[in-house]
């Protein structure tokens, strides 16, 4: 399904994709890594560990969005940019299907679950975090912005609904 395939999407890509900086890839090529399951795989340990009450529904919402982001691209099967397009700065290979972004939807679910009881100091942090995730992943060439918006709203929704029942 090629359900990508739209001028905007394109040309946003290009715009993000080809402004291009020595510094942004350097810290692409390491941040990018707190969009990862892993990432969040610890951020449960340590919210566990700690015995943070929040615990259960962190869980259950990542692994909500996992599901969520697994059965979509698996589903839609959309192509990397770099399959698709010419001309793509490509900062980091993956093998899955491009749509949705998953770093993005984990990185929204860290985030909303952590707000709540953060200190003040922190939360602009979150709040700026899953937008440099979505961004990067863009930048690093992995995923298109209809990727990362499906992701981002995968997090939200997958949060809201988790949140209801907690």
């Amino acid at each position: 399904m090629d359900i990508e395939r739209f001028t905007l999407n394109h040309q946003l890509f290009y715009l993000i994709n080809h402004r291009r900086h020595p510094l942004l890839d350097v810290f692409y090529a390491y941040f990018h890594l707190l969009g990862k399951g892993s990432f969040g795989l610890f951020v449960g340990f340590i919210l566990l560990f700690t015995g943070d009450k929040g615990f259960f529904k962190y869980a259950v919402a990542v692994t909500l969005q996992a599901l969520v982001v697994k059965l979509l691209k698996y589903t839609i099967r959309a192509k990397r940019p770099s399959t698709v397009l010419e001309e793509v700065y490509l900062l980091e290979k993956l093998r899955l299907k491009s749509f949705p972004s998953g770093d993005t939807a984990m990185s929204t679910v860290i985030a909303l679950c952590l707000f709540e009881g953060a200190p003040v100091w922190l939360k602009p942090a979150l709040v700026v975090y899953p937008i440099l995730i979505g961004y990067g992943r863009v930048y690093m060439g992995v995923h298109f912005p209809l990727d990362v918006v499906a992701g981002w709203t995968i997090g939200v929704v997958c949060y809201l609904g988790v949140s209801h029942f907690f």
